[in-house]
């Protein structure tokens, strides 16, 4: 009964909401409402850390303004149904409006009131913990990149006799040994015969299977069925862990016989294309950062976070219960908690970073990861959707229909972007407002959902980026969306390439269809430029659309900045360290000296210049020694000189790493990956606070328009190859 109450009370709270955000009053009345509303938002907000309804307060405060905006939208400015030319173009835009405003409302219920939890460590006897199966599946990944993640997952703290590894590897299977191309047969043999030699050096057990079914849900599935543990570690190839990963975890899996999974974080070493070609990978966060910090946390309120593929504990018995992982999808972890979920099992969320990933460093490479992510919600969405899938609760449904609607934006973003070109090319009036409107509607509006961003995502994520990222997958991720939803069952999974690198300066193949945009919206500005001039009865009108195109156009060229593509050769990424260490040279002389970087690959040295003769010589074959700290053990390993040069009045010395056995490569992984203390200040230093929505413009000018002359240089080769239809 009190529940029932309960619901009506909310329901007639929501009704007086909406009933007073659609009330007609005159434009000053409706500017002063959104003002003051505004101004009580950002006063209240200044109490949320300590009140958390002084946090929903402002929410709902700044949300009531987008509600007035919306209402206002689709009883004043809509072209009317006897005007085709005008109306079909118009609705298609407030039917791309009406789809985000929808995200924009189970968005603020997903987020209103995340939570932060602590590693949770086992407890009691460590013979009667949970033993562990950690899956390491594998297609096409380096044996370099494999050894470091093996390594990784061998030096994780946990009882030996409860930890087992397997390699994972599909590029091997007997059905690939078979191939009816010799090259292909020949290839896929080696590649059995290097990582088998190579998990017997690290002491793993290698594992493939008869053909290469169901993808990576298949590859899985099958290890599943042959080993026993009672809990399984989900780790990418690419996904080096630390060596805590089980000792923050497992514990929650004791505290709670119905939780399925505990999914931690997907940290990155290095930038995607976005954050390369801009340069703002170590200047700001992430763009992954709100989901995994944000969203991801604000889920797991309302036991919605669901598995990312990787980085994650799950039980045994819950798979056992649906036969598995998932596979009717291409995105068979979100696919495989939907099921458990739907079932009564639980999930938790741990927000701390425990493997570091790799990212994809191509554009196309991140158009391809990011088609299959779109497809396999799609897929989701159509096969298996929330609001219809028994068993879920409304709060499950909730979360899961806003995950999948995000995967639309492919729809609303490029209407958004190129609607200004409708009145500013071809005279259209699709969207009827006039300045006095536009200084009392559309405004507050856009102050309001940039403050709320910046209050919910705080220092997780900055003004335009979002709308950047989306923009440059839209056009691509587009085709791949609407294949889908003609036939939802056709999609495959496709492996996302890492380590490719771009030998030199030029716009990626994918370019075409962003210096298009950009071409349009140039001409766009100019013409509104234009009717300004030579039609002063019309200014009122033309100037919203002006601005509007002018922002389209900095987005645009963002755009082109980041499908122009710097150089990119580096292998491995370096993370910056001051340890104090020893260099042993084969003479037996030992030399102090630090360590500045180390990547997977090998360490900088810093060395006093009175060494530069000994370790110059080609005989040398020294073992670096990097002393212990209070939390970290000292590392031996052998390595390898390859540059030495003469920086600030130190000697700067290269080394890689030449390991001499199983134990150094096993201490190798453990002193690049095993402690995750410095990606939490990694991640910190980027986290300072969100500028406002001025300041992050000014950033994002100031990233794109040093880039611009490189841009504008290669523009005439690059337009001459999109008219003669010729390849990059």
């Amino acid at each position: 009964m009190r529940s029932v109450l309960l619901w009506i009370l909310l329901l007639l709270s929501a009704g007086l909401f909406l009933a007073l955000a659609a009330l007609p009053v005159g434009r000053l009345a409706s500017a002063a409402i959104s003002v003051g509303v505004v101004v009580a938002a950002f006063v209240l907000g200044r109490f949320a850390q300590r009140f958390w309804h002084a946090r929903t307060l402002t929410v709902l405060l700044l949300a009531f303004v987008t509600f007035r905006y919306f209402f206002w939208r689709l009883t004043g400015t809509l072209p009317p149904v006897d005007d085709l030319v005008n109306f079909v173009p118009g609705v298609t835009l407030f039917a791309a409006e009406a789809l985000s405003f929808v995200l924009f409302l189970t968005s603020l219920f997903v987020i209103i009131d995340p939570i932060t939890r602590e590693p949770s460590e086992p407890t009691g006897d460590p013979a009667l913990w949970p033993s562990v199966d950690v899956y390491i599946p594998s297609y096409n990944e380096e044996p370099e990149l494999l050894e470091t993640t093996l390594a990784a997952a061998v030096c994780i703290d946990y009882p030996r006799d409860k930890l087992h590894v397997y390699l994972l590897d599909d590029g091997g299977t007997d059905q690939k040994l078979a191939h009816a191309d010799p090259e292909q047969a020949a290839a896929a043999l080696r590649r059995r015969e290097t990582l088998t030699a190579l998990c017997g050096r690290l002491q793993v057990t290698y594992m493939t299977r008869p053909r290469n079914e169901h993808a990576k849900a298949g590859n899985i599935n099958h290890a599943f069925q042959k080993t026993s543990g009672d809990l399984v570690l989900i780790l990418d190839a690419d996904h080096v862990p630390t060596v805590g990963i089980l000792k923050a975890t497992v514990g929650f899996f004791q505290q709670d016989a119905g939780l399925f999974l505990v999914q931690t974080p997907h940290f990155f070493v290095n930038p995607d294309p976005v954050e390369y070609n801009l340069g703002t990978f170590e200047r700001m966060p992430s763009e992954n950062e709100m989901f995994y910090y944000s969203i991801q946390p604000g889920l797991d309120r309302w036991n919605g976070s669901f598995f990312c593929g990787s980085a994650a504990v799950l039980r045994r018995s819950a798979l056992e219960e649906v036969g598995g992982f998932s596979g009717d999808t291409v995105t068979e972890d979100c696919e495989t908690a939907l099921e458990l979920h739907s079932r009564g099992w639980r999930s938790v969320y741990l927000p701390r970073p425990l493997i570091a990933g790799l990212q994809p460093e191509t554009f196309d490479s991140f158009i391809a990861q990011r088609s299959r992510w779109t497809q396999g919600m799609i897929q989701l969405f159509l096969l298996k959707n929330p609001l219809l899938k028994r068993g879920l609760t409304f709060s499950q449904r909730l979360c899961y229909l806003s995950t999948m609607l995000y995967w639309f934006f492919w729809f609303w973003r490029p209407i958004f972007l190129l609607s200004p070109l409708c009145y500013a090319l071809f005279g259209l009036e699709i969207y009827r407002i006039n300045l006095p409107d536009f200084a009392c509607f559309v405004i507050p509006h856009v102050f309001a959902a940039a403050f709320l961003s910046q209050f919910l995502h705080g220092r997780m994520r900055w003004p335009l980026f979002s709308e950047l990222y989306e923009y440059l997958q839209s056009f691509h991720v587009s085709r791949a969306a609407l294949a889908t939803l003609i036939r939802p069952r056709d999609p495959v999974f496709k492996v996302t390439a890492k380590g490719q690198s771009v030998e030199q300066d030029g716009f990626s193949p994918l370019a075409t269809p962003f210096i298009v945009t950009t071409l349009l919206l140039i001409a766009g500005l100019a013409m509104c430029a234009w009717r300004y001039s030579v039609f002063p009865e019309h200014r009122a009108a033309i100037l919203p659309v002006a601005v509007w195109n002018s922002l389209s156009l900095l987005l645009a060229l963002g755009g082109l900045a980041v499908v122009y593509e710097r150089k990119r050769v580096r292998r491995q990424e370096r993370f910056t360290v001051d340890r104090p260490a020893v260099l042993t040279l084969a003479d037996g002389s030992a030399i102090d000296l630090s360590v500045a970087d180390v990547s997977a690959g090998g360490v900088g040295l810093l060395a006093d210049p009175r060494w530069r003769e000994q370790l110059a010589r080609p005989d040398a074959a020294p073992v670096l020694t990097i002393t212990a700290t209070e939390t970290e053990a000292a590392t031996t390993t052998g390595v390898r000189i390859h540059r030495i040069e003469m920086r600030n009045g130190e000697l700067a010395v290269g080394a890689g790493f030449a390991p001499r056995d199983r134990q150094d490569i096993v201490e190798m992984a453990r002193f690049v990956f095993g402690n995750s203390v410095g990606w939490d200040d990694f991640l910190d230093r980027k986290r300072v606070g969100a500028p406002t929505f001025f300041g992050g413009l000014l950033f994002f000018a100031t990233r794109v328009v040093p880039r611009l002359g490189h841009v504008l240089l290669a523009l005439p080769g690059a337009l001459r190859r999109i008219l003669t239809f010729q390849a990059p």
